[in-house]
This record gives structure tokens, sequence and C-alpha cells, in this order.
């Protein structure tokens, strides 16, 4: 007799067992079989196998939607800001301070009018990065000062900071090079905000110096942000001329605002195609320079004409500063000797060699010189590039 209850008793909680499992019961298993097959190698088959690729199906289109949600460029929805670094904004204006020696510490500045050209196409809300103990408007002063700051890695205080970055999905960062690098107040401006997934767009006014260091250090200051390739510089004396180049450069983006003449034209980098042949003519020199078919000749092409100054580099080349930044995907390396036409992608300045040189990962080939070579290191001041009309 006891027997046969205990045999009662297994069935019943046997039954009992079978009836809890469930479909719930079933996914868990199948999960765990799963896991368990990945970690041995194994495979799985029947029910199991069946619910465990619905599964891993399921979460791979659930990945796939959200790295297509990731990808997707922030600069085409949501708000814009611009905001910007001037030393016209941020300096203690001197009773004596003369216009012409010291244009670009009186407002507007150069960055300051970079700044409003990007406002203007781009709709976007516009804020001054100012700080609480202005700088000298004497620039030897100003820069003493900016190196000092530099090199004890200080971080002004600022008068005011953006009351909801959150808002923004893209951001417009201007800034002039001070010492090589950026003003230390705009590391300020960056390290007390979140720029994480947010599209960053820089525009800087330089001297010599180009960019130098300065995309390296907002990097630096700002690791979780999308900071664009496309970066617009000009030489500094050149700013005051640059609202066209301001304004192509933003259309090219594709994002300039609703109803401005830039977003309603193609950019002209995006169009036009490397001419053949180009004049850089500095009195009564002339070099004409072939470029080649590479995406970099053809954004300096569609720049032209240009006025612009040549500076001295070294002891075996002239540079010179387009003022948008050239496309060098596709551009081969520049390996060639004198007449060399090339372009070095850190500093965005445009080289026209005279001398041998040493070849250079960021030194990209644009052509060679047909004719005038041998002037071109007698060029010196202001030189017109254009296309070399037939």
């Amino acid at each position: 007799m006891k027997k046969i209850l205990s045999l009662m008793l297994v069935l019943t909680i046997l039954s009992s067992l079978t009836a809890c499992a469930g479909s719930g019961g079933q996914a868990e298993t199948s999960s765990r079989a799963a896991e368990t097959a990945a970690e041995s190698g194994t495979e799985l088959s029947g029910a199991a196998a069946e619910s465990s690729e619905e599964t891993s199906e399921a979460a791979a289109q659930s990945e796939t939607e959200a790295s297509e949600t990731a990808s997707a460029d922030p600069a085409l929805s949501g708000n814009i800001l611009v905001a910007y670094f001037s030393w016209a904004d941020n300096a203690i204006l001197d009773e004596n301070v003369d216009a012409m020696s010291s244009p670009s510490v009186l407002s507007p500045g150069n960055v300051e009018q970079l700044a409003g050209w990007v406002q203007e196409e781009t709709g976007g809300d516009l804020f001054s990065i100012r700080v609480t103990d202005p700088y000298p408007s004497d620039w030897d002063a100003c820069l003493d000062r900016a190196n000092e700051e530099r090199g004890n890695g200080v971080r002004p205080e600022l008068v005011e900071n953006v009351s909801d970055l959150g808002q923004y999905d893209t951001v417009f960062l201007g800034y002039p090079n001070w010492w090589y690098g950026v003003p230390m107040a705009l590391l300020t401006f960056l390290e007390q905000n979140d720029f994480s997934g947010k599209q960053v767009y820089l525009f800087c006014s330089h001297g010599t110096g180009g960019l130098a260091n300065s995309v390296e250090l907002i990097t630096e200051a700002a690791p979780d942000a999308v900071i664009s390739d496309s970066i617009f510089d000009c030489y500094e004396e050149d700013a005051p001329s640059s609202e066209e180049a301001v304004k192509a450069w933003v259309a090219g983006l594709g994002i300039a605002g609703a109803g401005s003449a830039a977003s309603e034209q193609p950019a002209p980098q995006a169009e036009a195609a490397a001419a053949d042949r180009v004049a850089v003519r500095c009195g009564e020199i002339e070099v004409i320079y072939e470029l080649n078919d590479s995406p970099a000749a053809a954004a300096l092409a569609a720049q032209l004409p240009l006025t612009l100054e040549v500076e001295d580099y070294s002891t075996n080349e002239k540079i010179f500063y387009p003022p948008q930044e050239l496309d060098t995907s596709g551009t081969p390396a520049a390996e060639g000797g004198a007449g060399t036409l090339a372009y070095y992608a850190p500093w965005g300045d445009v080289v026209m060699f005279y001398g041998d040189y040493n070849a250079n990962s960021s030194l990209y080939e644009l052509g060679e010189a047909v004719s005038g070579a041998g002037q071109i290191s007698q060029m010196s001041g202001s030189i017109e590039v254009a296309p070399l009309e037939e």
C-alpha cells in the first residue's frame, strides 16, 4: 500500500512540474541552451534551435535599427548653436588703440565676423564666449598672458555659459589660433558642457601657424563630440573679406538655414572639377601649374580666383592659405621635387616648392609647374591665383 501511495505522489509531482513549464519556461530553457551551445560550440536542434534563431534575429534587427539611428547625421535635425571666442569681445580697450595696427581687437573682431556669417547661413543661436577677466588690448601683452595661461594649464572663468546646451544637436565653434593652439577660455567652455554625440564644426582665424594643434586640443577637451573633418580656416588679414567663402563652406555642409541664398545653390566645391591649369601671378612673375585630377586639386580650383598673401617657409618653399580646407580623400602623396604644388593638411596651406623636399604623410600633391618654376623663390607679398585663360 505504501508503495502505491509513493508512486501516486511521484506522478502528481511530475504532472505539476510539466504544467508549470509553459512557454516562458521553454523560452528560458532555449535561451540558456543557446548560451551553452555558443560556449561549447555545439549546435541546437528542434524547438530550442528555432526559438534561439528567432531571438537572435530579433536582437540583430534591434541592434541594426539602433545602429542606423546612432549613425544618422545630427546636423540634419534640431537646433544649431554658433559659439565663438573673439579677442574683440574679451579685451579692455585702451583709449589709444589704433584701428590700423590692432584691427582685430575692435568689434567686430575677426572671429566675430566669421561667426556672424555662419549664423546668417544656419539661422543658429549666437553665443560669445567671454572671460570675467578681460585681456589687454595691446597684442604683445595679450599674447604674454595667453602664453602664461597655456603654460600653467589655466581655465579662465567665464562671464556666462549656455543655458541649455542639450537643446542643440549641432555646434559651430569659432576661435583664433593663440600660441599654436586655442585660447584657454575655449577649453573652459568645452569642459563645462557636455558635447557627447553633438556634431561640431570648427572655424578658425590664424596667422602663419594655420590650425596648428588646435583641433587636437579641442578633441581632448570634448572627446565624445563628433568633430567634422570639414574645417574653415583663414588668414587673419583675410577674415574681413571671407564672407562668401564662409557661406560657401556652410552651404557645402548641407545644413544652411532655410531661405538662405547658399542653401538654394550647390556649393562651388561640390560641383567644380579641377581646372587643367592655373596661374599664380606676383607682379611680373607668373608660374603656371597643371593640376592633377584629385579631389584636393578640384577643391582648390573651385575657390579660384583668389588674391592672397604668399609667405616664406623654410628655404625651399612658398606657401599661401586658401579660404576653405581641401578634401584630401583619394589625393596622392606629394613625392616630386622642385616645381611641385602641394597641400599640407594639418596647417591648411598650399605649398609651392622651389627646392627638393622630404615626403610627408600629410603632404598631398595637387600638380606640377609647367612654366615659371624658377621664379617661385622670388615671389613676395600679394599673389593672384586664377584659372589659366586659354
